[in-house]
C-alpha cells in the first residue's frame, strides 16, 4: 500500500527509495546518512531531498551547526508540542507541565532526549509496575532507532530499575537484547516494592518526563527546581540499589540465546 502512494505522487525510482529512508526513520538525519541507506551517491542524494521538500514531501531541519533531513510526516515524532506548529492532539500545557497522550505523542517527547550533547547524562527510574507494558506498547522499530541514537550521540544513561523491569530482558528476542547493548549505560537495581509505581521517569537537564505506558499518557515538567528534586531522589536510590553491568548482563543473555539455538 505504501509503495502505492508513494508511486501516486509520481516519484522516479531514486526519489522512492530517498522518500521510504525517511519514513522509515522517525529521527533527523544527514544527508550523508540517507545517501548510505539509500545506496545513492551524496549529490544525487542531496538534489533529491531539495526536490522533495519543494514538493512538501520532506522537511530539513537545524540541528546545532548543521541541517538533517526528516519525512514531513515524522515530523511530529521531532517538533516541540506547543510550539511554532501549534499543540499536538491529545496535549494540555498549563505552565510549567505538559501532558500528553497516545504513543505517538510519548515517542515525540522521548526523541528530545537525544538534544543532549555526548557524555551529557540521562538518569532513569523505571517502576516495578511498567514491567507489564512497556515492551507490549513501545513501538519495536522505535525503540531500535532511539537506542541507536543514544549510542551514536554517547549520551551517558544512570538508571534505577526494578528488579521486574531488569527480568524483562530475559523475555527479550536476539533483536531487542542487540538493541540495548554497548551503550554507556549504569543500572541500580532495587527490589519491585521498593519502588512499586507504574512510571518510567527520565531526568535531564530542566526536564523531567513521567511516563505511563499503560495509560499511553506522559506528563512532561520544565522547571530546574523540580528537576533536581528528583535528581535528589534519584541519588537516595542509586545508593541502595545494587549496581548491574548491563552490558555485562546483555551478553550473557545472548550467549544463552545462542547455546539454546
Amino acid at each position: 500500500m505504501r509503495r502505492i502512494i508513494l508511486e501516486a505522487l509520481g516519484l522516479s525510482p531514486k526519489e522512492h527509495t530517498v522518500l521510504v529512508v525517511l519514513q522509515q526513520q522517525p529521527f533527523a538525519h544527514k544527508a550523508v546518512r540517507v545517501a548510505k541507506e539509500a545506496d545513492l551517491p551524496y549529490a544525487t542524494t542531496g538534489f533529491i531531498l531539495r526536490k522533495l521538500e519543494k514538493r512538501k514531501l520532506v522537511r530539513r531541519v537545524r540541528r546545532e551547526n548543521h541541517f538533517e533531513w526528516v519525512y514531513r510526516r515524522n515530523i511530529d515524532l521531532i517538533d516541540s508540542i506547543g510550539g511554532k506548529e501549534g499543540r499536538s492532539i491529545g496535549s494540555n500545557r498549563k505552565g510549567l507541565f505538559l501532558e500528553v497522550s497516545g504513543m505517538m505523542n510519548i515517542m515525540k517527547e522521548l526523541t528530545k532526549i537525544l538534544d543532549l550533547a555526548p557524555t551529557e547524562r540521562l538518569y532513569s527510574i523505571q517502576g516495578a509496575g511498567i514491567s507489564k507494558t512497556v515492551l507490549k506498547k513501545m513501538d519495536t522499530k522505535f525503540m531500535y532507532r532511539f537506542h541507536d541514537e543514544v549510542r551514536r550521540r554517547k549520551i551517558i544513561i544512570e538508571g534505577v530499575v526494578a528488579l521486574s523491569v531488569l527480568d524483562l530482558f530475559k523475555k527479550m528476542n536476539e533483536g531487542q537484547l542487540l538493541s540495548h547493548l554497548d551503550r554507556m549505560t549504569i543500572v541500580y537495581v532495587l527490589p519491585d516494592e521498593l519502588i512499586d509505581f507504574p512510571l518510567d521517569i527520565f531526568i535531564f537537564r530542566d526536564r523531567v518526563l513521567l511516563v505511563d505506558y499503560e495509560a499511553e499518557r506522559l506528563v512532561r515538567i520544565d522547571d530546574g527546581a523540580l528537576s533536581q528534586v528528583f535528581k535528589s531522589l534519584f541519588y537516595i536510590a542509586q545508593k541502595y540499589g545494587k549496581k548491574v553491568d548491563l552490558n555485562n548482563h546483555i551478553r550473557g543473555l545472548l550467549a544463552k540465546t545462542v547455546g539454546d539455538s
